[in-house]
Protein backbone atom coordinates (compact mmCIF):
# COMPACT_ATOMS: atom_id res chain seq x y z
CA UNK A 1 0.00 0.00 0.00
CA UNK A 2 1.36 3.53 -1.21
CA UNK A 3 0.49 5.81 1.32
CA UNK A 4 2.94 8.55 1.85
CA UNK A 5 6.05 10.70 -0.65
CA UNK A 6 8.38 10.89 1.66
CA UNK A 7 11.07 13.23 0.22
CA UNK A 8 8.66 15.34 -1.54
CA UNK A 9 6.73 15.69 1.71
CA UNK A 10 9.53 17.32 3.28
CA UNK A 11 10.22 20.19 0.54
CA UNK A 12 6.63 20.59 -0.02
CA UNK A 13 5.64 21.15 4.00
CA UNK A 14 8.62 23.82 4.10
CA UNK A 15 6.96 26.10 1.09
CA UNK A 16 4.63 26.14 3.19
CA UNK A 17 6.56 28.03 5.64
CA UNK A 18 8.76 29.94 3.00
CA UNK A 19 6.90 30.60 -0.51
CA UNK A 20 9.21 29.59 -2.54
CA UNK A 21 12.18 27.67 -1.28
CA UNK A 22 13.55 24.78 -2.37
CA UNK A 23 15.68 22.47 -0.32
CA UNK A 24 18.57 22.03 -2.59
CA UNK A 25 19.18 25.63 -2.74
CA UNK A 26 17.92 26.82 0.32
CA UNK A 27 21.41 26.84 2.80
CA UNK A 28 19.93 24.28 5.65
CA UNK A 29 22.16 26.62 8.15
CA UNK A 30 19.60 29.15 8.19
CA UNK A 31 17.06 26.53 9.45
CA UNK A 32 19.16 26.18 12.74
CA UNK A 33 18.37 29.23 13.57
CA UNK A 34 15.63 30.67 15.96
CA UNK A 35 13.04 29.81 13.55
CA UNK A 36 13.81 26.15 13.11
CA UNK A 37 14.35 22.91 15.43
CA UNK A 38 12.21 23.85 17.74
CA UNK A 39 9.81 21.25 17.32
CA UNK A 40 10.01 17.47 16.35
CA UNK A 41 8.38 18.53 13.22
CA UNK A 42 11.45 19.72 12.52
CA UNK A 43 13.92 17.37 12.39
CA UNK A 44 11.42 14.96 11.28
CA UNK A 45 10.67 17.03 8.00
CA UNK A 46 14.80 17.26 6.99
CA UNK A 47 14.81 13.58 7.63
CA UNK A 48 12.28 12.96 5.23
CA UNK A 49 14.32 15.19 2.55
CA UNK A 50 16.87 12.43 2.86
CA UNK A 51 14.65 10.05 0.76
CA UNK A 52 15.26 12.18 -1.92
CA UNK A 53 19.31 10.41 -2.37
CA UNK A 54 17.44 7.01 -3.19
CA UNK A 55 18.73 5.79 -5.92
CA UNK A 56 15.99 5.18 -9.21
CA UNK A 57 17.90 5.70 -12.11
CA UNK A 58 20.39 3.46 -11.71
CA UNK A 59 18.32 1.01 -14.13
CA UNK A 60 20.60 2.53 -17.07
CA UNK A 61 23.69 1.31 -15.14
CA UNK A 62 23.15 -1.89 -16.85
CA UNK A 63 24.71 -0.67 -19.51
CA UNK A 64 27.87 -0.70 -17.27
CA UNK A 65 28.04 -4.22 -17.87
CA UNK A 66 28.00 -6.88 -20.13
CA UNK A 67 24.42 -6.98 -19.53
CA UNK A 68 23.45 -4.23 -22.08
CA UNK A 69 23.77 -1.25 -24.10
CA UNK A 70 21.99 1.53 -24.69
CA UNK A 71 19.23 1.63 -27.33
CA UNK A 72 19.57 5.36 -27.31
CA UNK A 73 22.63 5.81 -28.70
CA UNK A 74 23.47 9.88 -28.00
CA UNK A 75 22.51 8.16 -24.33
CA UNK A 76 25.45 5.72 -23.39
CA UNK A 77 27.18 7.57 -20.86
CA UNK A 78 31.50 7.12 -21.12
CA UNK A 79 31.44 4.83 -18.38
CA UNK A 80 29.97 2.21 -21.01
CA UNK A 81 32.38 2.73 -23.54
CA UNK A 82 35.33 2.30 -20.93
CA UNK A 83 36.02 5.76 -20.73
CA UNK A 84 36.51 7.28 -16.87
CA UNK A 85 36.94 10.81 -17.48
CA UNK A 86 37.56 12.70 -14.05
CA UNK A 87 35.52 15.26 -15.69
CA UNK A 88 32.65 13.36 -16.30
CA UNK A 89 32.21 12.63 -12.08
CA UNK A 90 30.43 13.51 -9.32
CA UNK A 91 30.43 13.28 -5.91
CA UNK A 92 27.84 16.21 -4.83
CA UNK A 93 25.07 14.73 -4.21
CA UNK A 94 26.19 12.33 -1.87
CA UNK A 95 28.19 15.11 0.11
CA UNK A 96 25.01 17.03 0.06
CA UNK A 97 22.94 14.30 1.81
CA UNK A 98 25.64 13.67 3.46
CA UNK A 99 25.90 16.94 4.89
CA UNK A 100 22.59 17.37 5.61
CA UNK A 101 22.31 13.97 7.75
CA UNK A 102 25.57 15.57 10.27
CA UNK A 103 22.92 18.79 10.11
CA UNK A 104 20.30 16.82 11.89
CA UNK A 105 22.80 15.15 14.05
CA UNK A 106 24.58 18.15 15.24
CA UNK A 107 20.92 20.06 15.72
CA UNK A 108 18.35 17.00 16.69
CA UNK A 109 19.82 18.28 20.88
CA UNK A 110 18.37 21.20 20.09
CA UNK A 111 14.88 20.28 20.19
CA UNK A 112 13.01 20.34 24.15
CA UNK A 113 11.08 17.54 25.03
CA UNK A 114 11.26 15.28 22.35
CA UNK A 115 10.17 12.06 22.79
CA UNK A 116 13.24 9.68 23.05
CA UNK A 117 11.00 6.80 21.23
CA UNK A 118 10.41 9.16 17.62
CA UNK A 119 13.41 10.71 18.03
CA UNK A 120 15.24 7.65 18.13
CA UNK A 121 13.29 6.57 14.63
CA UNK A 122 14.72 9.91 13.23
CA UNK A 123 17.89 9.20 14.26
CA UNK A 124 17.84 5.64 13.05
CA UNK A 125 17.12 6.71 9.66
CA UNK A 126 20.03 9.86 9.26
CA UNK A 127 22.76 6.93 10.36
CA UNK A 128 21.35 4.69 7.61
CA UNK A 129 21.50 7.76 5.17
CA UNK A 130 24.68 8.21 5.65
CA UNK A 131 25.98 4.89 6.15
CA UNK A 132 24.52 4.69 2.46
CA UNK A 133 25.95 7.52 0.73
CA UNK A 134 29.55 6.37 2.00
CA UNK A 135 29.22 2.85 1.26
CA UNK A 136 28.47 4.13 -2.37
CA UNK A 137 31.14 6.60 -2.26
CA UNK A 138 33.79 3.96 -1.47
CA UNK A 139 32.21 1.32 -3.40
CA UNK A 140 33.05 3.76 -6.44
CA UNK A 141 36.01 6.38 -5.61
CA UNK A 142 37.73 3.65 -2.87
CA UNK A 143 39.56 6.58 -0.20
CA UNK A 144 37.06 9.82 0.29
CA UNK A 145 36.94 12.62 2.62
CA UNK A 146 35.41 11.44 5.53
CA UNK A 147 33.13 14.09 7.34
CA UNK A 148 31.14 14.00 10.40
CA UNK A 149 30.08 17.62 11.14
CA UNK A 150 28.26 20.31 8.48
CA UNK A 151 30.99 22.26 6.95
CA UNK A 152 30.77 25.67 6.23
CA UNK A 153 32.64 26.69 2.90
CA UNK A 154 35.66 27.99 4.81
CA UNK A 155 35.99 24.89 6.43
CA UNK A 156 36.59 22.65 3.44
CA UNK A 157 40.42 23.58 3.10
CA UNK A 158 42.98 20.56 4.20
CA UNK A 159 39.97 18.21 3.62
CA UNK A 160 41.90 14.99 2.25
CA UNK A 161 40.78 11.23 1.30
CA UNK A 162 40.43 8.84 4.32
CA UNK A 163 41.64 5.47 3.62
CA UNK A 164 38.47 3.31 2.64
CA UNK A 165 39.07 0.75 5.03
CA UNK A 166 38.46 2.98 7.60
CA UNK A 167 35.38 4.76 6.02
CA UNK A 168 34.34 0.94 5.39
CA UNK A 169 34.08 0.95 9.38
CA UNK A 170 32.20 3.87 9.72
CA UNK A 171 29.80 2.96 7.87
CA UNK A 172 29.44 -0.15 9.57
CA UNK A 173 29.49 1.59 12.91
CA UNK A 174 26.31 3.60 11.13
CA UNK A 175 24.38 0.91 10.12
CA UNK A 176 24.64 -0.64 13.70
CA UNK A 177 22.91 2.38 14.98
CA UNK A 178 20.34 2.79 12.19
CA UNK A 179 19.63 -1.14 13.06
CA UNK A 180 19.74 -0.68 17.19
CA UNK A 181 17.44 2.73 16.74
CA UNK A 182 14.95 2.16 13.52
CA UNK A 183 11.67 0.32 13.83
CA UNK A 184 10.79 -3.31 12.80
CA UNK A 185 8.10 -1.93 10.80
CA UNK A 186 5.69 1.51 10.25
CA UNK A 187 2.24 2.53 10.52
CA UNK A 188 0.67 2.32 6.65
CA UNK A 189 0.84 5.86 6.55
CA UNK A 190 4.10 6.01 7.10
CA UNK A 191 5.06 3.66 3.75
CA UNK A 192 8.58 3.88 2.60
CA UNK A 193 10.20 4.88 5.65
CA UNK A 194 13.48 3.15 5.98
CA UNK A 195 12.98 -0.22 8.76
CA UNK A 196 15.46 -2.14 10.89
CA UNK A 197 15.21 -4.78 7.88
CA UNK A 198 16.48 -2.13 5.33
CA UNK A 199 19.47 -1.14 7.51
CA UNK A 200 20.24 -5.06 7.70
CA UNK A 201 20.04 -5.73 4.20
CA UNK A 202 21.97 -2.51 3.13
CA UNK A 203 24.34 -3.67 5.55
CA UNK A 204 24.84 -7.25 4.09
CA UNK A 205 24.85 -5.52 0.99
CA UNK A 206 28.38 -4.04 1.68
CA UNK A 207 29.68 -6.48 3.49
CA UNK A 208 29.29 -8.87 0.36
CA UNK A 209 31.10 -6.12 -1.79
CA UNK A 210 34.14 -6.26 0.17
CA UNK A 211 34.02 -10.03 0.96
CA UNK A 212 33.26 -9.31 4.68
CA UNK A 213 31.24 -12.69 4.44
CA UNK A 214 30.31 -13.51 8.05
CA UNK A 215 28.51 -9.82 8.01
CA UNK A 216 26.95 -10.83 5.15
CA UNK A 217 25.71 -14.19 6.23
CA UNK A 218 24.69 -12.58 9.75
CA UNK A 219 23.01 -9.86 8.79
CA UNK A 220 21.23 -11.08 5.68
CA UNK A 221 19.98 -13.85 7.98
CA UNK A 222 18.74 -11.23 10.48
CA UNK A 223 16.49 -9.79 8.01
CA UNK A 224 15.55 -13.81 7.02
CA UNK A 225 14.56 -14.28 10.66
CA UNK A 226 11.91 -11.42 11.46
CA UNK A 227 9.80 -13.18 9.27
CA UNK A 228 8.42 -9.67 7.71
CA UNK A 229 9.40 -10.50 3.38
CA UNK A 230 8.84 -12.86 1.35
CA UNK A 231 9.32 -13.93 -2.59
CA UNK A 232 6.34 -12.05 -4.61
CA UNK A 233 4.45 -15.16 -5.71
CA UNK A 234 6.97 -17.69 -3.57
CA UNK A 235 4.15 -20.59 -4.74
CA UNK A 236 4.84 -20.09 -8.67
CA UNK A 237 1.21 -19.22 -9.59
CA UNK A 238 2.86 -17.38 -12.57
CA UNK A 239 2.68 -13.85 -11.60
CA UNK A 240 6.89 -13.49 -11.48
CA UNK A 241 6.41 -10.41 -14.45
CA UNK A 242 3.84 -8.82 -12.14
CA UNK A 243 6.51 -8.16 -9.70
CA UNK A 244 8.33 -5.57 -12.09
CA UNK A 245 4.25 -3.55 -12.50
CA UNK A 246 2.84 -1.10 -10.35
CA UNK A 247 0.14 -3.53 -9.07
CA UNK A 248 3.14 -5.18 -7.04
CA UNK A 249 3.76 -2.00 -4.85
CA UNK A 250 3.69 -2.11 -1.62
CA UNK A 251 4.53 -6.27 -1.61
CA UNK A 252 6.35 -8.21 0.98
CA UNK A 253 9.01 -8.71 -1.00
CA UNK A 254 9.90 -4.88 -1.26
CA UNK A 255 12.50 -3.74 1.75
CA UNK A 256 13.19 -0.43 0.51
CA UNK A 257 11.72 1.50 -2.43
CA UNK A 258 12.14 5.25 -3.30
CA UNK A 259 8.46 6.29 -4.34
CA UNK A 260 6.82 7.64 -6.96
CA UNK A 261 3.08 8.75 -7.93
CA UNK A 262 1.91 9.16 -11.46
CA UNK A 263 1.56 12.61 -12.03
CA UNK A 264 2.77 13.82 -9.13
CA UNK A 265 6.42 12.89 -9.07
CA UNK A 266 6.56 10.38 -12.00
CA UNK A 267 9.09 7.61 -12.78
CA UNK A 268 9.21 7.93 -16.53
CA UNK A 269 11.21 4.77 -16.73
CA UNK A 270 8.74 3.11 -19.72
CA UNK A 271 9.29 6.04 -21.54
CA UNK A 272 13.63 6.27 -21.39
CA UNK A 273 13.90 2.67 -20.87
CA UNK A 274 12.15 0.70 -23.77
CA UNK A 275 8.77 2.38 -25.81
CA UNK A 276 9.56 -0.80 -28.13
CA UNK A 277 6.40 -0.32 -30.61
CA UNK A 278 8.05 2.99 -31.27
CA UNK A 279 11.35 1.07 -31.44
CA UNK A 280 12.76 3.45 -29.08
CA UNK A 281 14.70 1.02 -26.56
CA UNK A 282 16.73 3.08 -23.79
CA UNK A 283 18.77 -0.70 -22.99
CA UNK A 284 19.40 -3.47 -25.37
CA UNK A 285 20.27 -6.86 -23.87
CA UNK A 286 23.34 -8.47 -25.06
CA UNK A 287 23.30 -11.80 -26.26
CA UNK A 288 25.53 -12.69 -23.64
CA UNK A 289 22.83 -11.60 -21.06
CA UNK A 290 20.37 -14.34 -23.18
CA UNK A 291 22.68 -16.65 -22.90
CA UNK A 292 22.56 -16.84 -19.71
CA UNK A 293 19.52 -17.92 -18.91
CA UNK A 294 19.34 -21.99 -18.26
CA UNK A 295 17.17 -24.47 -20.22
CA UNK A 296 14.14 -25.21 -18.26
CA UNK A 297 15.71 -28.50 -16.95
CA UNK A 298 18.07 -26.55 -15.04
CA UNK A 299 20.92 -26.90 -17.48
CA UNK A 300 23.69 -23.79 -18.88
CA UNK A 301 22.49 -23.71 -22.70
CA UNK A 302 25.87 -24.69 -23.81
CA UNK A 303 25.19 -27.91 -22.07
CA UNK A 304 21.14 -28.74 -22.34
CA UNK A 305 19.97 -31.70 -24.23
CA UNK A 306 16.75 -29.63 -25.31
CA UNK A 307 18.41 -26.10 -26.19
CA UNK A 308 17.25 -25.28 -30.02
CA UNK A 309 19.44 -21.93 -31.16
CA UNK A 310 16.91 -21.32 -34.35
CA UNK A 311 14.38 -21.12 -31.42
CA UNK A 312 16.42 -20.12 -28.84
CA UNK A 313 13.09 -18.39 -26.10
CA UNK A 314 11.95 -21.59 -25.96
CA UNK A 315 12.15 -24.38 -23.44
CA UNK A 316 14.39 -21.53 -21.04
CA UNK A 317 13.81 -20.04 -17.95
CA UNK A 318 10.70 -18.38 -17.62
CA UNK A 319 12.42 -14.57 -16.14
CA UNK A 320 14.01 -14.63 -19.89
CA UNK A 321 10.57 -14.10 -21.39
CA UNK A 322 9.69 -11.36 -18.71
CA UNK A 323 13.29 -9.82 -18.98
CA UNK A 324 13.97 -9.57 -22.82
CA UNK A 325 11.17 -8.59 -25.72
CA UNK A 326 12.30 -10.38 -28.95
CA UNK A 327 11.12 -10.65 -32.38
CA UNK A 328 7.13 -12.08 -32.87
CA UNK A 329 6.15 -10.65 -29.19
CA UNK A 330 3.18 -8.99 -29.44
CA UNK A 331 2.94 -5.99 -26.86
CA UNK A 332 0.63 -2.58 -26.65
CA UNK A 333 -0.88 -3.77 -29.64
CA UNK A 334 1.57 -4.53 -32.12
CA UNK A 335 4.10 -7.24 -33.01
CA UNK A 336 7.62 -6.75 -32.74
CA UNK A 337 9.34 -7.17 -35.76
CA UNK A 338 13.61 -6.82 -35.41
CA UNK A 339 14.84 -7.81 -38.67
CA UNK A 340 16.72 -4.87 -40.14
CA UNK A 341 14.62 -4.24 -42.95
CA UNK A 342 12.52 -1.49 -43.65
CA UNK A 343 9.42 -3.64 -43.69
CA UNK A 344 10.41 -4.07 -39.93
CA UNK A 345 10.48 -0.10 -39.13
CA UNK A 346 10.37 1.26 -36.47
CA UNK A 347 11.16 -1.65 -34.30
CA UNK A 348 14.00 -3.24 -36.73
CA UNK A 349 17.34 -3.26 -36.10
CA UNK A 350 19.26 -0.15 -36.84
CA UNK A 351 16.12 1.11 -38.44
CA UNK A 352 17.14 4.77 -36.58
CA UNK A 353 18.82 5.98 -33.80
CA UNK A 354 17.04 5.03 -30.88
CA UNK A 355 15.87 1.48 -32.44
CA UNK A 356 17.69 -1.77 -30.66
CA UNK A 357 20.96 -2.21 -31.59
CA UNK A 358 21.44 -6.28 -30.29
CA UNK A 359 18.12 -7.05 -31.78
CA UNK A 360 16.29 -7.16 -28.47
CA UNK A 361 14.40 -4.85 -26.37
CA UNK A 362 14.21 -4.15 -22.39
CA UNK A 363 10.69 -6.07 -21.36
CA UNK A 364 10.91 -6.08 -17.72
CA UNK A 365 9.57 -2.95 -17.09
CA UNK A 366 6.28 -3.05 -19.42
CA UNK A 367 3.74 -2.93 -17.75
CA UNK A 368 0.83 -3.97 -20.14
CA UNK A 369 -1.79 -1.89 -17.85
CA UNK A 370 -0.29 1.15 -19.22
CA UNK A 371 -0.82 2.96 -22.54
CA UNK A 372 2.60 4.06 -24.16
CA UNK A 373 0.99 6.50 -26.46
CA UNK A 374 -0.42 8.43 -23.27
CA UNK A 375 0.32 7.37 -19.87
CA UNK A 376 3.32 5.61 -20.70
CA UNK A 377 5.16 8.64 -19.82
CA UNK A 378 3.62 9.30 -16.63
CA UNK A 379 4.44 5.95 -14.46
CA UNK A 380 3.79 5.51 -11.11
CA UNK A 381 5.86 2.45 -9.83
CA UNK A 382 7.94 2.31 -6.98
CA UNK A 383 11.86 2.29 -7.56
CA UNK A 384 13.11 -0.96 -5.36
CA UNK A 385 16.17 -0.24 -4.46
CA UNK A 386 16.22 -3.56 -2.33
CA UNK A 387 14.50 -6.84 -2.28
CA UNK A 388 14.00 -9.84 -0.51
CA UNK A 389 15.07 -11.92 -3.22
CA UNK A 390 18.46 -9.97 -2.77
CA UNK A 391 18.73 -11.31 1.05
CA UNK A 392 18.28 -14.35 -0.14
CA UNK A 393 21.33 -14.64 -2.89
CA UNK A 394 23.51 -12.26 -0.35
CA UNK A 395 22.77 -15.10 2.19
CA UNK A 396 23.68 -17.79 -0.59
CA UNK A 397 26.75 -16.64 -1.56
CA UNK A 398 28.26 -16.13 1.59
CA UNK A 399 27.01 -19.04 3.29
CA UNK A 400 29.22 -20.92 0.18
CA UNK A 401 32.31 -18.87 0.41
CA UNK A 402 32.08 -19.34 4.18
CA UNK A 403 30.96 -23.49 4.41
CA UNK A 404 30.72 -24.24 1.01
CA UNK A 405 28.11 -26.44 -0.57
CA UNK A 406 26.25 -25.85 2.46
CA UNK A 407 22.45 -26.62 3.07
CA UNK A 408 21.61 -23.37 3.76
CA UNK A 409 23.26 -21.89 0.67
CA UNK A 410 21.36 -24.39 -1.40
CA UNK A 411 17.94 -23.61 0.45
CA UNK A 412 18.31 -19.68 -0.20
CA UNK A 413 19.30 -19.71 -3.77
CA UNK A 414 16.75 -22.44 -4.41
CA UNK A 415 14.34 -20.51 -2.91
CA UNK A 416 14.54 -17.47 -5.97
CA UNK A 417 14.81 -20.53 -8.42
CA UNK A 418 11.82 -22.16 -6.84
CA UNK A 419 9.81 -18.87 -7.34
CA UNK A 420 10.22 -19.44 -10.99
CA UNK A 421 9.79 -22.94 -11.16
CA UNK A 422 13.08 -23.37 -12.26
CA UNK A 423 14.34 -27.06 -10.59
CA UNK A 424 16.38 -27.05 -7.29
CA UNK A 425 20.70 -26.74 -7.34
CA UNK A 426 21.83 -29.52 -5.43
CA UNK A 427 24.88 -32.06 -5.09
CA UNK A 428 23.07 -35.41 -4.56
CA UNK A 429 22.58 -36.69 -7.92
CA UNK A 430 24.95 -36.17 -10.48
CA UNK A 431 23.20 -36.84 -13.86
CA UNK A 432 21.20 -34.47 -13.37
CA UNK A 433 22.07 -30.98 -14.72
CA UNK A 434 21.57 -29.28 -11.70
CA UNK A 435 24.17 -30.66 -9.71
CA UNK A 436 27.24 -28.60 -8.01
CA UNK A 437 29.75 -30.89 -6.51
CA UNK A 438 31.84 -28.43 -5.14
CA UNK A 439 32.05 -24.92 -3.74
CA UNK A 440 33.36 -23.27 -7.20
CA UNK A 441 30.28 -25.10 -9.45
CA UNK A 442 28.00 -23.51 -6.85
CA UNK A 443 29.65 -20.43 -6.68
CA UNK A 444 29.10 -19.85 -10.22
CA UNK A 445 25.87 -20.76 -9.99
CA UNK A 446 24.73 -18.54 -7.65
CA UNK A 447 26.74 -15.69 -9.47
CA UNK A 448 24.76 -17.23 -12.57
CA UNK A 449 21.36 -16.28 -10.92
CA UNK A 450 22.41 -13.44 -9.51
CA UNK A 451 22.77 -11.99 -12.88
CA UNK A 452 19.45 -13.37 -14.28
CA UNK A 453 17.32 -12.71 -11.17
CA UNK A 454 18.91 -9.33 -10.99
CA UNK A 455 18.85 -8.64 -14.90
CA UNK A 456 18.40 -4.73 -16.49
CA UNK A 457 17.29 -3.72 -12.76
CA UNK A 458 19.71 -1.84 -10.26
CA UNK A 459 22.75 -1.48 -12.03
CA UNK A 460 24.04 -4.98 -9.71
CA UNK A 461 25.89 -6.47 -12.38
CA UNK A 462 28.71 -3.45 -12.79
CA UNK A 463 29.30 -4.02 -9.29
CA UNK A 464 29.22 -7.70 -9.45
CA UNK A 465 31.62 -8.18 -12.38
CA UNK A 466 34.23 -5.64 -10.09
CA UNK A 467 33.76 -7.44 -6.80
CA UNK A 468 34.12 -11.32 -8.52
CA UNK A 469 37.46 -9.58 -10.54
CA UNK A 470 35.76 -10.53 -14.01
CA UNK A 471 35.23 -7.46 -15.26
CA UNK A 472 38.46 -7.23 -17.27
CA UNK A 473 37.06 -10.48 -19.16
CA UNK A 474 33.60 -9.84 -19.85
CA UNK A 475 34.17 -5.96 -20.28
CA UNK A 476 36.72 -6.85 -23.44
CA UNK A 477 35.54 -9.15 -25.42
CA UNK A 478 33.30 -8.10 -27.99
CA UNK A 479 29.49 -7.66 -27.20
CA UNK A 480 26.86 -9.51 -29.11
CA UNK A 481 23.38 -9.22 -30.42
CA UNK A 482 21.95 -11.82 -32.50
CA UNK A 483 22.65 -13.52 -35.35
CA UNK A 484 21.19 -13.32 -38.81
CA UNK A 485 21.34 -13.56 -41.92
CA UNK A 486 19.67 -12.08 -45.58
CA UNK A 487 18.55 -13.81 -48.22
CA UNK A 488 17.41 -13.30 -51.81
CA UNK A 489 14.15 -14.39 -51.94
CA UNK A 490 11.06 -13.79 -54.67
CA UNK A 491 8.59 -13.30 -51.14
CA UNK A 492 10.33 -10.30 -49.99
CA UNK A 493 8.76 -7.32 -49.26
CA UNK A 494 9.56 -4.98 -52.28
CA UNK A 495 10.79 -2.22 -50.09
CA UNK A 496 13.55 -4.60 -49.24
CA UNK A 497 15.54 -5.03 -52.20
CA UNK A 498 14.57 -8.68 -52.64
CA UNK A 499 16.15 -9.85 -49.33
CA UNK A 500 14.51 -11.54 -46.25
CA UNK A 501 16.15 -11.89 -42.69
CA UNK A 502 16.19 -15.35 -41.28
CA UNK A 503 17.35 -14.78 -37.24
CA UNK A 504 19.19 -16.82 -35.24
CA UNK A 505 21.19 -17.91 -38.12
CA UNK A 506 24.70 -16.68 -39.83
CA UNK A 507 26.56 -14.60 -37.79
CA UNK A 508 25.62 -12.63 -34.61
CA UNK A 509 25.62 -8.58 -34.91
CA UNK A 510 29.36 -7.64 -33.19
CA UNK A 511 29.54 -4.05 -30.97
CA UNK A 512 32.37 -2.20 -29.88
CA UNK A 513 31.65 -3.49 -26.16
CA UNK A 514 33.40 -1.31 -23.71
CA UNK A 515 37.07 -1.81 -22.08
CA UNK A 516 38.37 -2.22 -18.92
CA UNK A 517 41.80 -2.11 -17.15
CA UNK A 518 42.52 -2.80 -13.33
CA UNK A 519 42.49 0.29 -12.00
CA UNK A 520 38.73 0.96 -13.17
CA UNK A 521 37.97 -1.20 -10.34
CA UNK A 522 37.36 2.42 -8.91
CA UNK A 523 36.52 5.86 -10.87
CA UNK A 524 38.70 8.47 -10.79
CA UNK A 525 38.03 11.28 -8.35
CA UNK A 526 36.00 14.15 -9.31
CA UNK A 527 38.27 16.71 -11.45
CA UNK A 528 36.35 19.49 -10.13
CA UNK A 529 36.33 18.60 -6.50
CA UNK A 530 39.98 18.15 -6.84
CA UNK A 531 40.27 21.88 -8.79
CA UNK A 532 38.17 23.18 -5.50
CA UNK A 533 40.79 21.42 -2.90
CA UNK A 534 44.29 21.10 -4.05
CA UNK A 535 44.44 18.35 -0.65
CA UNK A 536 42.48 15.80 -2.81
CA UNK A 537 44.64 13.21 -4.88
CA UNK A 538 43.66 11.32 -8.23
CA UNK A 539 43.37 7.43 -8.01
CA UNK A 540 46.28 5.40 -9.65
CA UNK A 541 45.64 5.14 -13.13
CA UNK A 542 43.83 8.42 -14.20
Amino acid sequence: MKKNYLYILASTVLLGFTSCVDLDRYPLEELSDGSFWKTANDAEMIVSDLYGGLPYWDVDDDINSDNAVHGIKWAAGNVSKGIYDPQDMSWSGNYANIRQANLILSKIDEIPNYDQAEKNKVLGQTYFFRAFQYFDLIRTFGDVPYIEKPLELSDQEGITRAPRAEVYAKVMEDFDKAIELLPTEWPDSEYGRVTKGAAMAMKARAALYYGDWQIAADNSKKVMDLGLYELYDKDNTGKYEELFWEKADGCKEFILVKQFKEAENSWYLIGWEAFPTKGWGGINPTQSLVDAFEDIEGAPISKSKIYDEKNPFANRDPRLEVDVLHDGEVLYGETIKVAPLKSCYPTGIAQHGDATATGYYLQKWLDPSIDPSSAGWDMGKDAVVIRYAEVLLTYAEAMNELHGLSSEAFDAVNQVRKRVGMPILQNSDASKPTYCGTQDELRQRIRNEWRVEFALEGGKRQWDIRRWGIAKEVLNAPFLGLKYKLVESPDADPNDGGQICILYEGVNIELSGSKYQDHNYIYPVPQAEINLNPGLTQNPGY
